[in-house]
């Protein structure tokens, strides 16, 4: 009788919601009520972060307890979108931005730079001719140098295609290469360094409308390689692009796929810097909309984060192996949650969202065992 008590407890016990591995706290952020559209970048000594108030494109650095005054990054005709949305990438006191603004017709990608950790920012300049096309979801690498790599969608030509340049330390562009003649038109793309240069992640279009994840150099007639065989047929644009992440050798990718009619979401590990991948992990608790991102932790597993639901962002620890960390909420917003975003800075992890009133964010700090 005792046995069988103790077993009916263990059952009950099992379908308890498992232990949290991660403390997650809000941070109160200090510019408003009326900003959207934040951006985080780890910088070594904390968080860099932009965002939209108004039409005014803001910058402000973040060490985990104060913020830094705000500075302008640029201001004007900027577009609003939820999905290509403007970012930032730094380097020490390189800190790269870029946004979208009309051009005639079409629209066109701005860029510019500061030298001074934000503090100012260079006149901006446009990768790509002044047509009356669509042009965006650009990444930006910061390089060695003090240069950047950046990468985006390029629709001069019949097909969109994805193109990069690199910008220099005086802010002009050269090198520019199409990278593959034929993407999808309308995803993020992502980017990272690894030992054998940097590489770009975007969602890619063959011939018979298969759009999955493609991992590629960028620079001319890369060869391109897919980071899983999804086989996602879709005739449309699912406006969901991969984010990838890499530490040395070690390197991670995160996308949402709908392959067959199953809305998933995958992370696969690289160990050779992403020339190779392992199966990928279905880390999604039943229900996501996609609107992923990724870091790497010290012991080389990885934290992802992802929409569920449509309304709430989630974060789930990951290993190499293939074990799961229990799925936690971050945060959730009634209003358009946006792309959220996340870095990873001195063992802690900063989350940013569009929120109900203004910009929302949250500290995430991994229990790694």
């Amino acid at each position: 009788m005792k046995r069988l008590t103790l077993l009916t407890v263990l059952l009950f016990a099992g379908v308890a919601k498992p232990p949290a591995t991660m403390s997650i706290s809000p941070v109160p952020f200090p510019y408003g009520q009326t900003t959207v559209n934040p951006y985080v970048v780890a910088d070594g000594d904390g968080f860099d972060m932009s965002w939209v108030d108004g039409r005014t494109l803001e910058f402000a650095h973040f060490d985990g307890v104060k913020w830094s005054r705000w500075t302008r990054i640029a201001h004007g005709e900027m577009l609003q979108n939820r999905a290509d949305y403007p970012s930032i990438a730094a380097s020490g006191r390189n800190i790269f931005a870029q946004w979208r603004e009309k051009a005639g017709k079409g629209r066109r990608i701005r860029l510019s730079r500061s030298n001074d950790g934000g503090e100012t920012w260079s006149k901006p300049v446009t990768p790509h001719p002044a047509k009356d096309r669509e042009f965006g979801f650009v990444s930006m690498l910061p390089l060695t140098d003090g240069t950047a790599r950046i990468a985006w969608l390029d629709g001069r030509e019949k097909e969109t295609e994805l193109r990069a340049a690199t910008m220099s330390t005086s802010g002009t562009l050269s090198a520019e290469a199409v990278v593959d003649a034929r993407v999808c038109d309308c995803c993020q793309t992502a980017m990272a360094m690894t030992p054998h240069g940097a590489v770009v992640v975007y969602r890619d279009r063959s011939a018979d409308e298969m759009r999955d994840i493609a991992i590629a150099s960028p620079v001319a007639n890369a060869h391109s390689a897919l980071v899983h065989n999804d086989r996602w047929h879709l005739t449309g644009c699912p406006v969901n692009g991969p984010r990838i992440v890499a530490n040395g050798a070690r390197a991670a990718v995160a996308w949402y796929t709908a392959a067959n009619g199953k809305p998933e979401v995958l992370v696969a590990f690289s160990r050779d810097g992403g020339v190779t991948f392992g199966t990928p992990i279905r880390v999604d608790a039943g229900h996501p909309a996609g609107r992923v991102d990724i870091v790497l932790l010290g012991d080389g597993s990885a934290v992802a984060t992802w929409v569920e639901n449509a309304s709430q962002v989630v974060a789930r620890r990951i290993t190499e192996s293939g074990v799961l960390d229990p799925v936690q909420t971050v945060g959730a917003s009634k209003a358009s949650i946006g792309f959220p975003r996340i870095a990873f800075s001195n063992e802690t992890i900063l989350a940013a969202w569009n929120g109900d009133d203004g910009v929302h964010l949250a500290i995430i700090k991994p229990r790694i065992r």
